[in-house]
């Protein structure tokens, strides 16, 4: 069968383990193929090829549920689910999710763009079923970064007190997107490698392969004797069974007789059970499994032959390499500096600070709240510490920077990268939410650079200050040069463009957009002025009540969700103190902003050029028929 033509599982159960391999490969081109075209999470992807294929053929979805921890790793379950036709429009506008998706598919029973949650649900899954006495199979698909997470735990302590039925299969590759850290990394990592039990394991194979007739039989069903070999050799696995789990492993995720025989075992066991699964992230593609960086974990499109990116180069970096630049020469100058990152020293371009100052940068892991909390403990011991992460990562510590940095007013940094929206990952991943939900915290200092210049010169500021405070910034590339630093006024907004018929408000990227609106309107004798909110909060007084003594429109243009962001602040301000100025919002309205590329996302909002020249020109030529005919 083509993958093409695959429509449902139900065919995996005939086929032989031949016919299991040649498939493996035949989808794996297919994944390579498909995503060198539309860009999409690659490496994850080719790891678990064989470990899907073997649990759609042990277990039967939809009625056995199947979760992926993150979901980013379900291409191979979408193909086997029937959508291998839709990988043409792979996280494209009105396409196929780059992540599992409930209104796809009846597969897929769960959804996730952040790391950690498949177990709690999973045991929600399945205390759901034990109450209604029904007996499907719950199998929650975990991988060894994302299990290292406090969430995950939580999930495991109350598992293993619960004692339901549930299968937990650890996908360990010893990444999550770059290399892992910590100690539960390192625990799974003497499992791995652990000489005594390894070579035990193939020298009791080699000998059962040469017994004949019965031998290779009893190979292929070497479970017992595995685990055996585990509890003699190796301590560390027995984690998972002091916290109430059945541990079985490691074995060999791209062999199909073990992942088989050792699946079967899975459904016959009572209670909780982890089977340790040990698979290559980026299999079948050496470019990807070469790579020990995590470049091929989210890649943009790419030629297959040579492994080069298709995106057009130019002498711009990305604003996490300009951030990471600008922390650098910083840290030449002030020295205690650190760079802290919960997983993302790739993803945020870290990896030149961390090896110009070793001792200056830590990665947690996928660990956000911790990230946060342990950046207080450091500020309040005169450390300057910069937390690089990503905007919808943060939703998870807001706690933190709540209690554990704004409370105490302490000095501690946060780097927002991906601020705005996110190409191709759709909801799970937009970065439009952080404004809200940290504007309203006491203390914290919010900014956003319209350049490199700008960004620099926020650090500089930022540092020498004791206060909380956030820095924002997109995924494009910029400009970049060296730079003397300064200090810029705390709150200060700055005249980009002057006007008198109305003025935009904005920061960011959206100042490019706002000037090339301001250039069309000036050939309709439409003048128009530019202001650069650098500061969200606390926002410019003195600078708006100028704004609003003018009495002409004010158009606030962000990249963020409508409530809460700095337009309604701005509106409440003037409401507050009796100014009646007309203040429209041009924002993202309040819902979940699917998948697509960012030019095709900004039309369907109203946010691109087009809309915003096309909304201006027509409120201000209403306003002036206003005036026309009260006088």
């Amino acid at each position: 069968m083509k993958v093409i033509d695959i429509k449902d599982p139900r065919f995996l159960k005939k086929m032989k383990i031949k016919d299991l391999n040649n498939l493996s490969d035949d989808i794996r081109e297919f994944i390579i193929n498909n995503v060198s075209k539309t860009g999409g999470h690659l490496s994850s992807n080719l790891g678990v090829v064989d470990l899907t294929i073997a649990l759609h053929k042990v277990f039967n979805s939809p009625k056995d549920k199947i979760l992926f921890d993150v979901g980013h790793q379900c291409y191979t379950h979408k193909i086997l689910t029937g959508r291998a036709k839709k990988f043409k429009d792979l996280r494209q506008s009105n396409g196929l999710s780059g992540f599992q998706k409930r209104s796809e598919s009846e597969h897929d029973v769960f959804e996730a763009g952040h790391s950690s949650t498949s177990l709690s649900a999973a045991l929600g899954f399945a205390i759901a079923r034990d109450m209604n006495k029904k007996k499907h199979h719950v199998i929650a698909v975990i991988g060894d970064g994302s299990i290292a997470n406090g969430l995950a735990y939580e999930a495991i302590n109350h598992i293993g007190a619960e004692k339901s039925n549930l299968i937990i299969i650890l996908n360990d590759n010893e990444m999550s997107i770059s290399k892992n850290v910590g100690a539960i990394h390192n625990t799974l990592d003497k499992i791995r490698v652990n000489y005594s039990y390894n070579q035990a394991k193939k020298g009791t194979k080699q000998i059962l392969n040469h017994i004949p007739f019965i031998g290779k039989p009893i190979s292929k069903s070497i479970k017992t004797i595995k685990h055996t070999l585990k509890k003699i050799y190796s301590k560390e696995g027995f984690l998972f069974e002091e916290m109430g789990l059945q541990y079985f492993g490691p074995i060999n995720g791209h062999d199909y007789y073990e992942l088989i025989s050792y699946l079967e075992m899975t459904k016959k066991i009572n209670g909780p059970v982890l089977l340790h699964v040990i698979t290559e992230k980026g299999k079948g593609y050496k470019y990807a499994e070469e790579d020990k960086e995590g470049h091929w974990h989210g890649v943009s499109p790419f030629d297959i032959e040579t492994g080069k990116s298709l995106s057009k180069s130019d002498s711009k970096i990305s604003w996490s390499q300009a951030i990471s630049n600008h922390l650098i020469e910083l840290n030449k100058i002030m020295k205690d500096i650190i760079v802290i990152s919960p997983a993302m020293l790739n993803g945020s371009k870290l990896a030149k600070f961390k090896n110009e100052f070793p001792k200056n940068f830590i990665d947690v892991g996928i660990a956000e709240e911790h990230a946060l909390v342990l950046a207080s403990g450091l500020a309040l011991n005169h450390k300057k510490p910069f937390v690089s992460i990503y905007s919808t990562f943060l939703q998870r510590g807001y706690d933190e920077v709540f209690h554990d940095i704004a409370r105490m007013n302490l000095p501690v940094i946060i780097g927002i990268d991906r601020a705005g929206l996110a190409d191709g990952d759709g909801e799970t991943h937009q970065g439009i939410y952080d404004i809200a939900f940290l504007a309203h915290i006491p203390n914290l200092v919010i900014m956003a650079p319209m350049n490199h210049q700008e960004a620099g010169n926020m650090l500089f500021t930022a540092f020498h200050h004791n206060f909380p405070c956030a820095i924002r910034y997109s995924r494009a590339n910029i400009e970049y040069s060296n730079l003397n630093y300064e200090e810029i006024e705390i709150g200060s907004w700055q005249e980009l463009c002057s006007g008198n018929d109305a003025t935009i408000i904005t920061y960011g990227d959206f100042i490019d957009n706002a000037i090339e609106v301001r250039t069309r309107l000036k050939k309709d004798n439409i003048n128009i002025e530019i202001v650069n909110a650098r500061f969200i909060k606390p926002f410019d007084k003195k600078k708006m009540e100028l704004l609003l003594k003018k009495n002409k429109p004010i158009f606030v243009y962000e990249e963020v969700a409508r409530i809460g962001s700095l337009g309604q602040m701005l509106c409440d301000y003037a409401l507050e103190n009796g100014l009646t100025n007309k203040i429209i919002c041009l924002s993202i309205k309040d819902e979940f902003i699917v998948q697509g590329n960012r030019e095709d996302v900004l039309k369907y909002l109203k946010l691109d050029s087009e809309s915003i020249y096309k909304r201006i020109k027509i409120e201000i030529i209403n306003e002036l028929v206003k005036i026309s005919t009260v006088c």
